[in-house]
């Protein structure tokens, strides 16, 4: 495979969160021409993914509102990366900003591109273990979200019975569950 040739990039438009760029690329494939073709891509900073664990083993998750699905969602606590900041510094904030809980021990999971047909950033998921309650949530601005455990074992189950659909979500499950059978 060859990598296309990025001719030009055009921010289209910046919203908040993403800034929106109109890519022109020209393919490698072309034989008898050079053919370029437009792409939309979101640039983003990095995403977090904690799976905190607390001593009697069970898993700090939120529930919170989606707009895009328009439901009640149950995830892992986690958001975007501050600029300055190290992955697992970010990690550590959004624990505390989205469930009061902190401390533990702390490792990397693993690192995922999230959708790169359309996004440039990676999500950094983090394993948390015994973590404990140290404040109430401090959620800010439009984030409210309500802590929910589940215990350990019940991950999977919950993933197949379509409880669990953040994509996010069931990839930091994957990587813990590699993690525990190494």
């Amino acid at each position: 495979m060859k990598k296309w040739k990025i001719e030009d990039k055009i921010l289209l438009k910046n919203l908040k969160i993403f800034d929106l760029y109109q890519y022109k690329l020209v393919s490698p494939y072309s034989i008898k021409e050079k053919k370029s073709f437009d792409f939309f891509v979101f640039n983003s900073v990095d995403w977090i993914n904690v799976l905190p664990i607390t001593k009697s083993g069970e898993v700090v998750f939120v529930e919170q509102y989606r707009p895009g699905t328009d439901s009640i969602t149950l995830e892992l606590p986690g958001g975007m990366a501050n600029k300055n900041e190290e992955p697992i510094e970010s990690a550590k904030r959004e624990l505390v900003e989205e469930t009061g809980f902190s401390m533990g021990s702390w490792s990397k999971l693993g690192v995922v591109h999230p959708n790169p047909a359309i996004l440039n950033n990676e999500c950094h998921t983090f394993l948390a273990l015994d973590v404990e309650e140290v404040s109430s949530p401090q959620n800010a601005g439009s984030e409210y979200t309500q802590i929910k455990f589940i215990k350990l074992e019940d991950l999977d189950k919950m993933v197949i019975e379509g409880k669990i659909t953040h994509s996010l979500v069931i990839n930091a499950i994957y990587w813990y569950n590699l993690y525990k059978d190494s």
